[in-house]
This record gives C-alpha cells, structure tokens and sequence, in this order.
C-alpha cells in the first residue's frame, strides 16, 4: 500500500512498483507509451538555469545579489590562486 507524502502526492517502493508493474503485464508498445508519459513529464518539470535565477531573484534578491557577487569574487581569485599554486608546484 503506497504511503501518503501528501495530498494528492504517495511514495512507492520499487518492490511495490514491481508488483504493480507485473500484475499489468504491458505489452511492449504500452511500455513505451508509458515511458514516453513519464519522460515528458519530467521534462515538463525541467526549468532553465536562467528561470531558477529569475525565481531567486524575485523570491529573494538580496540573498540572490550576495550569490552572484560571491560567484563574481570566486572566478576574480581562482584564476591567480590556481596560477600561483601551478607556478610552486
């Protein structure tokens, strides 16, 4: 029996799924109409990197303004670092 995570949402063991998936025996053409379902909603869930930036941004900008500014200070003193620990060893 699945577990309610929450409404409307169940988690499934693979020995569940497993059970299930023997109990309706797909033929080979419903796999892949199963799998073609299950593809295209995980790639509808997929966002770009700019679009998960966009959603910080506007969710928490300063947090998101702190995060690139760390990023942009990370990439200006990496590259010297990584010159200076190349140039003693």
């Amino acid at each position: 029996m699945p577990i309610p995570l929450a409404v409307g949402f169940f988690v499934v063991n693979d020995e569940e799924l497993g059970a299930v998936w023997t109990t309706l025996q797909p033929t080979v053409r419903q796999r892949r109409h199963i799998d073609a379902r299950v593809s295209a909603w995980l790639d509808a869930r997929d966002t770009p990197l700019a679009a998960e930036w966009f959603g910080l941004f506007r969710a928490a900008p300063l947090s998101a303004i702190a995060l690139v500014a760390v990023g942009a200070i990370s990439v200006v003193t990496a590259t010297p670092l990584f010159w200076l620990a190349r140039a003693l060893l």
